[in-house]
């Protein structure tokens, strides 16, 4: 786990599409961190690997680069992932998949979080 924290769900759809679409097109860490230096937007092997493991929290710009790396629209590597076994992306209303962590609780208004 990071200093900033567990992961949110965001985060976790997008560590577990950037791992999938690695392992589908069979691509080592070392090859996305080439592709990702030449968007100037370089993550070491060892950080991706923490990606992989929740273990570093993407940032905007990762997000960016991440998605031109795999030639995909930021908003579909932060879709909750369909090949979840168990919920296939979208666990009843209500409810939060406990294996891949997609929720579809409400989100806290903004009063609650002043609250909170």
């Amino acid at each position: 786990m990071s200093a900033a924290g567990p992961l949110g769900p965001a985060g976790n759809n997008v560590r577990r599409n950037v791992r999938r679409l690695r392992e589908e097109r069979r691509w080592g860490y070392r090859h996305v961190e080439e592709r990702l230096a030449q968007l100037g937007r370089p993550i070491p092997a060892l950080g991706l690997s923490a990606i992989d493991a929740g273990e570093r929290h993407v940032d905007v710009d990762d997000l960016v680069a991440l998605a031109a790396v795999f030639g995909l629209g930021v908003e579909e590597l932060l879709q909750p992932p369909a090949d979840c076994r168990t919920c296939h992306g979208a666990p009843p209303a209500g409810f939060m998949c406990l294996e891949c962590e997609t929720s579809s609780l409400p989100a806290r208004t903004a009063m609650a979080r002043r609250n909170a």
